[in-house]
């Protein structure tokens, strides 16, 4: 492989695919295609990481990766996640320098974190 290494995609564990896929449909604008039948796939249209939903029989909460989703406005975004059915896990956190994060769980105990950088930290990855 030429280049830096990057991360080509992230699967999230879950029970119920219509139910995942719902939650971040709503949340994010993500749109997901099936892939096999225990399987769904958003591929982001310019780039970037692509999110996998594998359905499993049971999932141990909170024993993954963590990911975080950037987002243009945490409270926004943290606010469109309860109503669409997360429970809250982490508040509104500063990250001097960078931003603002929360985390949220999903139905299966996934932990979803949401990411909103300062205007000098998103500069940076532009």
């Amino acid at each position: 492989m030429a280049g830096t290494p990057f991360v080509s995609h992230v699967e999230w564990c879950v029970t119920d695919l219509a139910r995942a896929t719902a939650l971040l449909e709503g949340l994010f604008g993500w749109r997901f295609a099936p892939y096999g039948t225990r399987y769904r796939l958003y591929t982001p249209a310019a780039g970037g990481t692509c999110v996998g939903l594998l359905q499993v029989a049971a999932v141990q909460p909170a024993a993954t990766t963590l990911v975080h989703v950037c987002v243009d406005d945490l409270d926004a975004a943290l606010a469109r996640a309860l109503a669409l059915g997360a429970r809250p896990h982490v508040a509104p956190t500063a990250v001097p320098g960078h931003g603002r994060y929360a985390q949220v769980l999903d139905a299966d105990g996934n932990v979803i974190g949401l990411f909103e950088a300062t205007p000098a930290a998103a500069a940076l990855r532009s």
